[in-house]
């Protein structure tokens, strides 16, 4: 039975397309090697950036000194009483923390006279601290006064021979030293041992009667010593003075 047009029977099946066959593989060609390209330069700051981080951790760990070290005093002046070395006024320096040399010139209010020595102190020091000092000077001859008098203990009946003294003299002495910065105050005692030379170049009156001498005449006695006379002592001593410093490293 034929349908209507001339349209081919709704039965028939449909046909039936078959795929084209594959064609052969092509051969690519190989491909080509390209070296990576370097890293940018914007990644450097990172690594800088972590250690600038790392830094700032071990500066928080470590603590940093409040202040600067201070600077070494070298040189200073100093000035000082006492006995047996008198008034004196010198220069000091100090090449290492822990000592300090000195030399001073003065006067014992009866001659001139010169002095040196050597002072330790501890290393600690900072405010207050003890110190060991050792020292030699030598005071020249000059007029017996009453400080030498008293200092020396000359019995009354020796004022008349002992009219002139000049004295070497040896001191060894504890302290205290107590001050800061530039400015030093210090106390010493101690013993010193004095070796000394008594004068007497003028004459002295000798009473060989009850009368008092009333002055040297012809008709008196007199008695003039032939040599020096030598005097060794070993007596307590101290001074205290201050130092000022000015020069610094």
């Amino acid at each position: 039975m034929y349908s209507p047009m001339g349209s081919a029977p709704a039965d028939r099946p449909a046909p039936i397309v078959n795929p084209p066959p594959p064609s052969a593989p092509t051969d690519l060609p190989a491909p080509i090697s390209v070296a990576a390209p370097p890293a940018p330069a914007t990644y450097a700051p990172a690594a800088v950036l972590v250690g600038a981080h790392e830094d700032a951790a071990i500066a928080e760990t470590v603590p940093l000194p409040a202040t600067a070290p201070k600077s070494r005093h070298l040189l200073g002046l100093a000035t000082d009483l006492g006995l047996p070395d008198g008034v004196n006024l010198g220069l000091v320096v100090r090449p290492a923390s822990w000592i300090r040399l000195h030399a001073a010139g003065g006067t014992n209010t009866a001659s001139v006279g010169f002095r040196g020595g050597a002072t330790a102190i501890p290393h600690w020091f900072s405010y207050f601290g003890p110190s060991i000092t050792l020292e030699a000077g030598y005071c020249r001859m000059g007029e017996v006064n009453g400080v030498l008098r008293t200092f020396f203990q000359v019995p009354p009946w020796m004022k008349d021979y002992a009219q002139e003294a000049g004295y070497a003299y040896y001191n060894a002495h504890l302290g205290l030293e107590f001050g800061r910065g530039n400015v030093t105050g210090f106390i010493h005692a101690g013993g010193s041992y004095v070796d000394g030379t008594v004068r007497m170049p003028n004459p002295v009156c000798v009473q060989t009667t009850g009368t008092p001498c009333s002055g040297v005449s012809p008709d008196q006695p007199q008695l003039i010593l032939g040599q020096d006379a030598k005097v060794r002592v070993y007596t307590i001593s101290a001074k205290a003075g201050l130092i000022v410093y000015f020069g610094g490293l």
